[in-house]
């Protein structure tokens, strides 16, 4: 098996910048919300069942 990489380098300008720093806080605030759903989850009840990737119940 031959395994490749390619590295580049990206140059936004000003609109781009701004829009990636958006995009990535909009993230980053989903993945916090997420992650204190299930510490509080497992606060509440320390013998529920780890939830899989896709399942939100």
């Amino acid at each position: 098996m031959v395994l490749k990489a390619f590295k580049l380098r990206l140059y936004p300008n000003k609109t781009q910048r701004n829009q990636i720093h958006v995009n990535f806080g909009c993230a980053r605030f989903v993945w916090n919300q997420m992650l204190n759903m299930h510490i509080e989850r497992y606060k509440n009840n320390k013998k529920a069942k780890f939830q899989g990737r896709y399942s939100m119940d």
